[in-house]
């Protein structure tokens, strides 16, 4: 049996076409590699502020293993709490340097993502409107490997 000189053209057309076609186009990148594995949570930080007044803070801390979060290479965050008596996963991706946890939509706020050696501090900002005043919220999460 003889094949059409093109068949084999055709044949790496589709094949072009069809992995460029299931792509994926969400715009969600991959977690920076840096921060996949496991990560205790050492604290746990909330600050509401409105301006001109003392900022209300909320601090929790946490014993090793007690809280952690484990990020995986698929794209999720594991949240495992009292250790180990309850766990969450959300899906994760970043932007540069922002990280997303969660479901995506439009008004997603990222955390900001820093990394010294060990640690990682990731900080969300987030501003809205309480009572007819601007309300600042700051939540920094501090984990350690």
């Amino acid at each position: 049996m003889h094949l059409p000189k093109h068949f084999f053209n055709l044949l790496l057309l589709f094949f072009f076409l069809v992995t460029t076609a299931c792509s994926d186009d969400s715009g969600q990148n991959p977690t920076d590699h840096r921060l996949l594995g496991k990560w205790n949570v050492l604290s746990k930080t909330k600050t509401e502020t409105f301006p001109g007044e003392a900022p209300e803070v909320e601090k929790e801390g946490y014993d090793a293993g007690e809280k952690t979060y484990t990020f995986t290479a698929d794209g999720k965050l594991v949240i495992v709490d009292g250790h180990g008596n309850h766990s969450t996963t959300l899906p994760a991706w970043m932007d540069g340097d922002k990280l997303f946890i969660g479901q995506n939509h439009p008004n997603k706020q990222p955390y900001t993502v820093t990394i010294e050696g060990q640690r990682a501090l990731l900080v969300k900002e987030e501003t809205t409107t309480k009572d007819g005043r601007t309300l600042l919220k700051i939540e920094e999460v501090l984990l350690e490997r």
